[in-house]
């Protein structure tokens, strides 16, 4: 009798256990499908990043085209996976909560950050999302980024507002909010 009672109470702990388990993992996987995920795909038969927000759905940030870094060994397709790899990195790490434009190794670069806390505008190389070519207007390119927002959304202003941060001179963009209210890609 006594075995039997403790084999019972073996039996409802380890089942006790179990949904624990279980509904730890389900929460930690909920918690991660808040975010998106980012690879390299294609818009129109051309190399792209693509977010894929559980929500919103695909939506395309870059579309592949320049030849400029070929020299160097780095083709419209393997910069898109590269870079589409850096966007999931700092994605999984929290640093993609903010994009700004700085500098890195004297090159203009869009950097990915967690926090505007002491930024001034020289990035990290570590934080480096993408390098651009030289000549390049960062500032330009993360508002260009940001405008995607705004091409199909039914109200512009309101996302616009939400998806923008100023910093000192340094507007920056909100990635989460940005992926928010991006209409899918088509």
């Amino acid at each position: 009798m006594n075995f039997q009672f403790v084999k019972q109470w073996a039996t409802i702990g380890f089942l006790s256990l179990a949904v624990i388990s279980a509904l730890t993992q389900y929460s930690q996987a909920q918690q991660a499908s808040r975010f998106a995920s980012f690879y390299c795909g294609t818009d129109n038969g051309k190399a792209a990043t693509i977010a894929d927000h559980p929500i919103r759905g695909k939506i395309t940030l870059i579309i592949w085209e320049s030849e400029y870094f070929i020299k160097a060994g780095y083709d419209p397709q393997r910069r898109c996976r590269e870079v589409s790899d850096n966007f999931e990195k700092f994605q999984q790490t929290g640093d993609l909560s903010k994009i700004v434009p700085g500098r890195a190794n004297n090159q203009p670069v869009l950097c990915a950050i967690g926090s505007l806390n002491n930024y001034t505008g020289k990035c990290p190389s570590s934080n480096v999302l993408m390098t651009l070519i030289p000549g390049d207007n960062a500032q330009g390119m993360v508002n260009q980024i940001g405008e995607l927002n705004l091409k199909d959304s039914v109200d512009p202003l309101k996302h616009s507002a939400s998806i923008f941060e100023q910093y000192g001179d340094i507007k920056t963009i909100n990635i989460d909010a940005m992926l928010k209210y991006s209409p899918p890609t088509k």
